[in-house]
């Protein structure tokens, strides 16, 4: 196995995977992950670009600051193998080489059941264009 990796996922994201693995006995996190993968991967480009959003207050940060629906200050670890490492590059590649931190946090917040983000975050809006 690998070093563990880190992805920070947003306070409400992180209760919305903990309801989902606590009703699920012996997922983990790392299995949660690629369960999503495997339900949303064709998905993914999209999704990803549908879930830029920066701070509605002007104030609060630069426009061009953005951040991605889910994102947050908690850490969540991930365990992959070999192969399941190899797997997370492959999608990270696919989306024009983006990091694993940046697209798990919108993939969880699409896969997991409850409230979604920006739904549950007002002072979140969604960014459009390219």
């Amino acid at each position: 196995m690998r070093n563990p990796w880190t992805v920070h996922i947003s306070d409400a994201l992180q209760v919305r995977l903990d309801r989902y693995r606590d009703d699920r006995p012996g997922r983990t996190t790392t299995t949660v992950v690629f369960e999503a993968i495997g339900h949303l991967r064709a998905d993914l480009p999209e999704l990803v670009r549908a879930a830029r959003a920066r701070p509605a207050s002007p104030w609060a940060k630069p426009r061009w600051q953005q951040r991605y629906l889910g994102s947050g200050p908690v850490q969540i670890r991930l365990r992959p193998g070999v192969a399941e490492a190899d797997v997370l590059a492959q999608v990270s590649a696919e989306l024009g080489g983006l990091p694993p931190a940046t697209w798990i946090p919108p993939l969880l917040n699409a896969y997991l059941p409850g409230r979604k983000e920006p739904d549950n975050m007002p002072w979140l809006i969604r960014e459009t264009g390219p």
